[in-house]
């Protein structure tokens, strides 16, 4: 299991003081870089070999979120390998040494010249460091739509969207799902299901459909391909989080 720690800094805090949810997700994804460029199987060791891992699909449970300057602990390791899928978990811990989200994701391995799923090799799997699957409530990498949607807002893809892989970076589709959200919601459950990379210039339109504490978004190209659905499980009522 890989691990670093730090302070949770004013820059990624939202107007309660506390840590947004694309920061969280901006840490799990570090933790996954650091961890690998730490190892055996880096991101120049893909590379060359013309294979990437992409995320297929996230799922995020949120006990509360660290307050401004809070001392936290973010952790990550693969638990599994099937055909061309990896699977990794995540927990972010805070002060209290206890455990105030967990994650699970799902990868893809992409040839990216043949542009389709590879399987790990022996040597990509052995580079590992793998641990015991977290226990938490693993939900379908699949999100069911609760019916059908209505068209809210249209975002472009900028320059500053873009990673490494030229396209735009995972978590910025959740930032534009979150801009759909009622006032004062609060996230206790996050899903993602990504089909398709969004390009720099692309418009994305976001579809919402709601129904008691479920906020899905369907973030689509103006002619209707799926890029992502993200699915938010909101709190039925607000709470105080300072504790």
């Amino acid at each position: 299991m890989y691990t670093y720690e730090m302070n949770a800094g004013y820059s990624v805090m939202d107007a309660s003081l506390h840590m947004t949810v694309p920061a969280i997700l901006d840490c799990f994804q570090d933790a996954a870089i650091f961890e690998a460029e730490n190892g055996r199987i880096t991101v120049d060791y893909l590379y060359s070999r013309h294979i990437v891992w992409v995320l297929s699909s996230w799922q995020i449970v949120i006990d509360r979120r660290p307050r401004l300057n809070e001392r936290i602990t973010i952790a990550t390791a693969p638990y599994d390998f099937k055909g061309f899928l990896g699977y990794r978990n995540f927990t972010l811990t805070g002060e209290s040494k206890d455990v105030i989200v967990r994650a699970a994701s799902i990868w893809t391995l992409v040839d990216t010249r043949k542009l389709c799923p590879a399987k790990p090799t022996l040597e990509m799997q052995n580079g590992y460091e793998m641990a015991p699957r977290l226990e938490m409530e693993y939900a379908p990498r699949k999100i069911a739509l609760l019916g059908d949607g209505e068209e809210q807002e249209f975002f472009r893809v900028r320059k500053y969207h873009i990673d490494s892989n030229q396209h735009m970076n995972n978590v910025e589709y959740v930032r534009f799902a979150m801009e759909t959200l009622p006032e004062g919601a609060e996230i206790r459950e996050l899903r993602a299901e990504y089909r398709k990379a969004a390009l720099l210039g692309e418009d994305v339109v976001a579809v919402v459909i709601s129904a008691e504490d479920r906020h899905q978004v369907v973030l689509r190209s103006a002619e209707g391909e799926v890029y992502a659905v993200v699915e938010f499980i909101l709190a039925v009522e607000k709470t105080d989080r300072s504790v």
